[in-house]
């Protein structure tokens, strides 16, 4: 493939992911969007300060305080002192955030269900095998370059 096409290639994983995830996740009924984002962002980072969270979710740090301290108000995140850092806290996510994250995730899941199973068996290998892709795609390490493979 050429660099252009590999551009299309990333536009059309970036929309439509984005697209699917949107679709998925209005069919969670307990969990707003924007908690469902912060307790995904901490089951992935591990313990995060507000102001990496601000940046990873691309709004204000007064934004993400006041989710912060929503999520914290239900018990499924707990800030903790900063060990490198006295003045700042860490976030992370809780037992109980974890399971209201997992339960999210599993509603999220069931609608997407609800469509793959009109689909033929065929487009479910190649969606199983577009998955595991993906997993590769997102641990390869940052590549500052822009060589066409």
């Amino acid at each position: 493939m050429i660099a252009r096409d590999l551009n299309q290639l990333g536009v059309g994983v970036v929309v439509t992911s984005a697209r699917l995830t949107r679709m998925a996740t209005r069919e969670v009924s307990a969990l707003p969007h924007a908690a469902m984002r912060l307790l995904g962002r901490l089951d992935e980072l591990g313990p995060t300060r507000i102001s990496e969270l601000a940046k990873a979710d691309r709004c204000s740090q007064p934004t993400m305080s006041n989710l912060v301290q929503r999520q914290e108000e239900q018990g499924w995140v707990r800030r903790e002192a900063d060990p490198a850092d006295s003045r700042a806290s860490l976030i992370s996510l809780t037992d109980a955030g974890l399971v209201e994250l997992r339960r999210a995730r599993q509603e999220a899941g069931a609608a997407v269900a609800a469509r793959l199973r009109r689909l033929p068996k065929a487009d479910l290998d190649t969606l199983e095998a577009a998955i595991t892709v993906m997993h590769k795609i997102l641990t390869l390490e940052d590549v500052l370059e822009d060589t066409p493979r």
